[in-house]
């Protein structure tokens, strides 16, 4: 999805505004990344069963097994470290964004440059999923003539997200409790965590499941901030 116009930003500031453009293009481009990764992983992946089912056991080489082996073996990092890249850049348009459009819709003062630069690194689970808990689906404008019931459906989009990041903080204590972390013990301490820093390469990624819905809301909430300006 494409970055919405802004020619008619009123309150939006010129440094909100680029710095959420900014963030737009990085989770884009890391998105894809991730996309075609995963591509690459499930054609190796398949290659490999392949292989198995053709079966090599005595055969005096195994050259093509080896090969797979070692590529697939790149891939698979390639996945998850454009996954987290997706993941820190996505969660940072979220939060931003949510700051943004929040301040536009109740017309309070404009953020400083030092507030969006925070804002623009990669948000602790727990801000994300506080966030996530803003009820942004009320400050749109509503539309006339179309149908079904836009305002529930962003609600109950947003606390699915939501619920599944509330998830991910509790598999950070469960990872960091299998591996005799010090830290952290509590659900309070994993909300602190950040995701690219607690999703370890021998586990299972953190964010399985809840990087696509992330990715739908940092989408929409660049244009919801352009509804809110034009008030449609």
């Amino acid at each position: 999805m494409r970055f919405p116009p802004f020619d008619d930003r009123g309150t939006l500031t010129t440094i909100e505004l680029e710095a959420l453009r900014s963030l737009h293009g990085a989770f884009l481009t890391a998105r894809y990344e991730w996309q075609s990764a995963v591509a690459v992983w499930d054609r190796l992946s398949a290659a490999r069963d392949l292989t198995d089912l053709r079966g090599s056991e005595g055969l005096p080489f195994r050259y093509h097994e080896e090969a797979l082996h070692e590529i697939a073996s790149d891939a698979d990092d390639y996945e998850r470290k454009t996954a987290l890249t997706a993941w820190r850049y996505a969660a940072s348009t979220g939060v931003l964004g949510v700051t943004v459009l929040e301040r536009v819709a109740r017309a309070k003062p404009p953020l400083t440059a030092s507030a969006v630069e925070e804002l623009g690194q990669e948000p602790p689970l727990g801000r994300l999923r506080d966030a996530l808990s803003v009820p942004v689906a009320d400050f749109l404008p509503r539309r006339e003539r179309r149908f079904g019931d836009e305002r529930g459906e962003t609600a109950e989009r947003w606390a699915q997200l939501r619920d599944g990041v509330d998830t991910a903080i509790e598999i950070v204590v469960e990872i960091a409790e299998d591996e005799g972390a010090v830290h952290p013990k509590t659900k309070e301490e994993a909300a602190g965590c950040l995701m690219t820093e607690h999703s370890p390469p021998h586990t299972d990624p953190v964010y399985m499941g809840i990087l696509e819905p992330l990715f739908v809301v940092a989408e929409e909430v660049p244009y919801g901030i352009s509804r809110i300006v034009k008030g449609r």
